[in-house]
């Protein structure tokens, strides 16, 4: 196989309980971090870029301070840095489970690469994330609060600095794990692909998400992996609670539910 660049997000929905306030399901981190392992070695071209969900982390200072709206008191200052290293811990376990297996990785505070302007990322430094992955090293980034030039601060989800990554490089995949089999339908059941035509369908399908998220849910997630296929041949959203599943999505067998630009 050839040098495939690939993005793969861990939801915070999969790495930790959202329901229980700074909860990590460890158990869960060191199963999918092997299963990453085992891909790697399996297919030497695998290059990954790997970003996680905030889950039970930044998303509660960030809904305690009304981060959402931006700064627009002083109090507030002190939930920003609660939010950004709520963030930091949680990529931090991460780190320290890809170093356990014995993978090397290097974690990147991803409001130290960019900057937005009313919410919208002006742009996003890649020059380490490209350097990092020539010596076949994983970088290492996660939703994050962003300073804001109008509104002081900015949630930055995963998803959205997927696209980001998206625009300013060239990616191959972007795998996006989450706590069900992909995008829902009729009957809970998932759709083999969500397209241009079949997504205004869907839409009542797909909520918020079910705990504290002030990034969106699955239809924010939706969203914004149809644009990120503008860009990106393969978009894939995976169960990655089920054991395995991550393994063989990243191995090339095609999983969940592809989001695809084009009908």
């Amino acid at each position: 196989m050839g040098r495939v660049i690939t993005i793969l997000k861990l939801g915070g929905s999969v790495i930790t309980d959202k329901n229980k306030p700074f909860t990590v399901r460890r158990d869960a981190i060191r199963r999918l971090v092997v299963e990453i392992k085992d891909a790697m070695a399996k297919n030497p071209g695998l290059r990954l870029i790997v970003g996680n969900g905030g889950g039970s982390f930044p998303h509660m200072p960030a809904e305690e301070g009304k981060l959402k709206d931006g700064i627009v008191a002083d109090w507030q200052y002190e939930f920003l840095a609660k939010t950004q290293l709520a963030a930091k811990k949680l990529n931090m376990v991460l780190q320290e489970e890809f170093l356990a297996q014995g993978i090397p990785s290097f974690s990147l505070q991803p409001s130290s690469l960019g900057i937005t302007i009313e919410d919208r990322v002006a742009k996003i430094a890649t020059a380490q994330i490209e350097e990092l992955l020539k010596s076949r090293v994983i970088p290492l980034v996660y939703g994050d609060v962003f300073i804001d030039t109008k509104k002081g601060c900015s949630i930055v989800s995963t998803e959205t600095l997927i696209l980001e990554l998206a625009k300013e490089m060239k990616i191959d995949r972007v795998i996006v794990g989450t706590n069900v089999d992909g995008v829902l339908g009729r009957k809970e059941k998932a759709v083999k692909e969500v397209t241009p035509s079949n997504i205004s369908k869907l839409d009542k399908f797909m909520g918020g998400s079910g705990s504290t998220d002030v990034t969106g849910g699955m239809k924010h997630k939706v969203e914004t992996m149809m644009v990120v296929a503008r860009f990106v041949p393969e978009v894939r959203i995976v169960n990655a609670l089920k054991p395995g599943y991550i393994n063989r999505t990243l191995l090339g067998e095609p999983l969940g539910t592809r989001i695809v630009y084009n009908d």
